[in-house]
């Protein structure tokens, strides 16, 4: 197989990291979709519940971008697999900042009902 190496655990390093990514992508489509949601039926408790969950996000970046340099430190990949780690750093950089702007949304929600 073409796509393998010969250490298997660093196949299985690269899919944990595809894997973290994927788990990020899924709870910030989650926060757009919950803080869209309060702002439109006007659920501070929603909201609230979002901006709570946004710390989540955070921590899974920060643990993305360690496993990324103990990779690029550890493993000294080439071509594809240097491709596939600065990928998942970008893309975990991004899906941070999208959670962010859903906890924002979720507390002009949570400001809106306190006036």
């Amino acid at each position: 197989m073409p796509n393998e190496h010969i250490v298997r655990s660093y196949d299985e390093e690269l899919r944990r990291l595809r894997d973290m990514v994927a788990r990020m992508g899924g709870l910030a489509e989650r926060q757009v979709a919950e803080s869209t949601r309060a702002l439109v039926r006007r659920d501070t408790d929603l909201a609230t519940e979002v901006v709570g969950r946004d710390a989540q996000i955070d921590a899974l970046e920060r643990e993305v971008e360690a496993y990324c340099v103990r990779l690029l430190a550890l493993r000294q990949p080439m071509a594809a697999d240097l491709r596939v780690i600065i990928a998942a750093m970008k893309a975990s950089n991004d899906l941070e900042r999208i959670g962010d702007y859903a906890s924002n949304a979720a507390k002009r929600e949570i400001g809106r009902a306190h006036v």
